[in-house]
């Protein structure tokens, strides 16, 4: 209503009791006068009713034409009829906002602040039928109770964590279907940030420059609420489960791949395939009548799904690495029928790339772990050198002083099996030079080098022992029976240990141990008898292990341990301790016995004439159809493959046609592909 139609309607009112106050003679005859004037003024109303109503919800286009919009959702009837794209903003009137992601996260100067205050759902209550647009609040949400209870908790952000959620943001949600209700599940209290690191949410650890909805998922415990009815998914699942997953954890007791991630699995269809991919793998290894065409099936749909993962700069970088690493347990069960993919290789790569380390809490130490366990017992046996220098792992090393240990104090036995795994990798990789020193006695620096190599093995001795008397009381045997004493009589001594940790620590302590007695430089008859003690160590602990989770880490030790017998009883013993040990699981013995009956024979034939570096050759069974690498770059003996691949950053690293940088890395998508 404008101001003139008021004030001629006003003037009526106030003029009409004056008329009426006339004596009816002086009034003229015509009677149609005051019905004109009772019809005006109700036309005047209803025009002033009409005129009152503004466009409150309109489009920009329509805004900016200076047009009235009908406020059709979708496309306005205005932008329909001459073809214009319908622009509106986020809820809001006030401007034209556009939100593009940017190619990179922009250095914000330390020590800014920014408070923001979600104030939709009250600005939109103001407006008819506002309110019910957004969704029912969630109180009982942790995260929703903590906005409730602290609005302004986005003070406590700083620029740099501000613009990493922000382009999280950015990454995953339309602008145009942006609810503002949502904004408040970013939203948490001080206390869930860590004072060194720009944590947003639980499970954001896993990613230090982004986030990843399947690590959140993880943290807040959000499993899939229907359960699996095909009777192949849940007899495969099962399978991985039981015979797979239970070894992959062998190093964690969080047990992530055996207990947490199947839960998760059931909602995640990369993740599903790929565990039923190792189930019907393993069936397929201990039941000749399974198809063993459904593994392959489950695999290739595994893999089809990553690699369309791994083109997505926006994908989530956590679930994308844990589905690698278990289609690389998949090679490793069927090395010979996945030529064509490396997840093995894919697998390091991403593991990197995330920044997992040692150090990383939950899954990300669990992943690492598993990733470097797996190459450390393939260096074992073909003398690798690993890839990932141990020495960059972040394992705390310092056993005498417990300052690290009391920020894990739940996870104490955890810590000292890793220092066992990492002093196990140290010599692991020491072997190969105190092999190559041996090849260049009698050269000019002989003395200087020689130095230099007991130097390095007196370090790593030194290591060795501090572990084995700082360790604590849970990682020990609760009992040790002498080998004259034991019944039925055995070769070695009976090793009692409690826990599946206890067991993986010792075993890689013993072995570290033994291959120091046979890399040691100098007083071979001595360490000959230090190889034997130790290697009827690791027999006695596997013979009387019990335990499907650690199979694999025993038979590459026993394997290794075996190796030092010089006598036919042991080596007979030995030879039956490996068929009760693979009995009934998806492992093979046969083919590490005829590598063994080989190296006895040729121990037993050329012990007084061999040369000792051409025995230590012999000894590990090496494949001559194995390519050796020459070059400064590369230390004596067989080639890692993950020296060459377990990088996105080197020019052949996995997944070459499919690999695009992520955008939480602020790279460009196109380096690598």
């Amino acid at each position: 209503m404008n101001l003139k139609t008021r004030s001629q309607a006003k003037s009526q009112r106030q003029a009409s009791p004056k008329v009426n106050s006339k004596p009816a003679a002086s009034q003229p005859k015509d009677d149609k006068s005051p019905r004109v004037s009772s019809a005006t003024r109700e036309r005047s109303a209803e025009i002033a009713d009409t005129k009152a109503k503004r466009v409150r919800t309109g489009c920009l286009t329509c805004r900016e034409r200076h047009l009235k919009c009908d406020e059709a959702l979708g496309r306005c009837l205005n932008c329909r009829k001459s073809d214009r794209i319908c622009r509106r903003g986020i809820r809001l009137n006030f401007i034209d906002i556009q939100t593009v992601a940017p190619p990179h996260t922009i250095a914000r100067p330390h020590g800014a602040k920014v408070t923001f205050r979600d104030d939709s759902r009250f600005i939109a209550s103001e407006y008819v039928g506002g309110s019910e647009r957004y969704p029912p609040p969630q109180p009982e949400s942790p995260i929703e109770e903590r906005r409730h209870l602290q609005q302004d908790a986005f003070s406590y952000l700083d620029h740099d964590q501000l613009a990493t959620l922000f382009q999280s943001v950015a990454h995953s949600i339309d602008p145009a279907a942006f609810d503002p209700s949502h904004a408040g599940a970013f939203i948490g209290g001080p206390e869930i940030w860590h004072s060194d690191e720009a944590h947003l949410l639980p499970g954001d650890e896993l990613l230090p420059h982004g986030t990843s909805n399947f690590a959140r998922k993880l943290a807040a415990k959000q499993f899939y609420p229907t359960p699996l009815s095909d009777p192949e998914q849940v007899l495969l699942l099962q399978a991985y489960v039981d015979e797979v997953g239970c070894w992959m954890d062998s190093l964690d007791s969080t047990r992530y791949f055996s207990q947490i991630l199947p839960m998760h699995a059931i909602g995640e269809p990369v993740l599903l395939k790929a565990f039923m991919a190792c189930g019907a793998r393993h069936l397929s290894l201990v039941d000749p009548t399974f198809d063993n065409q459904k593994a392959a099936k489950y695999y290739d749909e595994a893999t089809q799904d990553l690699m369309i993962a791994m083109h997505d700069p926006n994908r989530d970088s956590v679930l994308c690495t844990t589905a690698a690493l278990i289609l690389s347990i998949y090679e490793i069960l069927a090395p010979q029928q996945t030529q064509s993919t490396n997840h093995i290789g894919g697998s390091r790569a991403l593991i990197r790339e995330c920044g997992w380390t040692a150090r990383t809490p939950g899954l990300g130490s669990a992943s690492f772990w598993i990733s470097v366990g797996m190459e450390l017992l393939s260096a074992l046996h073909y003398k690798w050198t690993l890839s990932w220098n141990p020495d960059t792992w972040g394992v705390d090393m310092t056993m005498q002083n417990n300052t690290y240990q009391a920020h894990v104090a739940s996870k104490t036995e955890e810590v000292w099996l890793h220092r066992a795994i990492y002093i196990c990798a140290k010599v692991a990789n020491f072997r190969i030079t105190a092999q190559s020193f041996q090849s260049i006695n009698g050269s000019v620096n002989y003395a200087n080098e020689l130095s230099d190599v007991y130097t390095e093995w007196s370090h790593y001795d030194s290591l060795c022992q501090q572990w084995h008397e700082h360790s604590p009381r849970t990682l020990k045997p609760l009992g040790h029976i002498p080998p004259w004493q034991t019944q039925p009589k055995s070769s070695f001594p009976r090793i009692w240990l409690p826990n599946r940790l206890a067991t993986v620590s010792q075993l890689f302590y013993h072995t570290a141990c033994l291959m120091l007695g046979k890399a040691h430089p100098l007083q071979a008859d001595y360490h000959r008898t230090m190889q034997q003690v130790h290697a009827h160590d690791i027999c006695g602990i596997v013979a009387n292990t019990k335990d499907k989770g650690v199979i694999n880490v025993s038979i590459r030790c026993l394997a290794l341990a075996a190796e030092c017998l010089d006598t036919e009883e042991t080596q007979k013993e030995v030879l039956s301790i490996f068929d009760t040990l693979v009995k009934d699981t998806s492992w093979h013995a046969e083919p590490i016995q005829e590598e063994l009956k080989q190296i006895w024979g040729v121990s037993h034939s050329h012990q007084e004439t061999m040369d000792p570096s051409q025995l230590y050759s012999h000894q590990f069974g090496l494949d001559p159809s194995l390519l050796i690498p020459k070059g400064p770059e590369f230390p004596p003996g067989l080639s890692n493959p993950l020296l060459d691949v377990g990088d996105f950053s080197m020019d052949n690293h996995p997944y070459q046609e499919h690999y695009v940088a992520p955008h939480h890395l602020g790279l460009d998508p196109h380096l690598f592909s």
